[in-house]
């Protein structure tokens, strides 16, 4: 696995520029690396006198998500801040911090993702197609779960009244008459809002 990078930005260019005579000497020769080959332009880009086209685009310069760390963890320690503080102009330890290292930087600019192609419009079609089947078909169902419930419903109320049965039956088809007509009308008007 790769180590991971940051976009070497021009503002971070600028803030870590002041750090190579500061930084002990292990971190100043590793940043001093990275900012040499960052100020260098690319083979391909210094030979070609040409407007750039999108296929000689190259990767932007990058530093090390390791080195942005160690000079964080430096910056935090007594002796950083006497020397971010003789410094002149004097340097600001915050500036050091890791969230104000990232910020504005993209990680790993270099690497290619794969191609993720977007949801074509007949597959999103399709889909609101499909999901206005299924609220349709819940529709019906509902409808007429509702229109046999009433009926049920006002048999059973009925029968507890002690009713006779052609006047049950006559009651509870008038109910259920009742709601399917309403069903009927909540389902026009919402086929035509569709």
């Amino acid at each position: 696995a790769s180590p991971l990078t940051v976009s070497l930005e021009d503002h971070l260019l600028n803030t870590l520029r002041p750090l190579t005579t500061l930084l002990p000497e292990p971190l100043a020769a590793e940043l001093t690396c990275v900012l040499d080959n960052a100020s260098s332009p690319p083979p391909s880009v210094a030979t070609n006198s040409s407007p750039s086209t999108p296929s000689d685009h190259t990767s932007p310069p990058t530093i090390p998500y390791a080195l942005l760390t160690a000079i964080s963890k430096w910056a935090r320690s007594s002796a950083a801040e006497r020397a971010l503080a003789s410094h002149e102009p004097p340097l600001r330890v915050q500036d050091y911090s890791m969230l104000a290292l990232l910020a504005g930087t993209r990680t790993s600019p270099e690497r290619k993702y794969p191609y993720v192609p977007p949801p074509s419009l007949d597959r999103q079609a399709s889909r609101r197609r499909e999901l206005g089947d299924r609220r349709a078909v819940s529709a019906v169902v509902n409808a007429l779960l509702s229109i046999a419930g009433a009926g049920v419903a006002t048999w059973w109320a009925a029968d507890r009244m002690a009713w006779r049965n052609e006047w049950k039956v006559l009651l509870a088809l008038s109910v259920a008459i009742v709601v399917a007509s309403s069903e009927g009308i909540l389902y026009l008007i919402w086929a035509n809002r569709r």
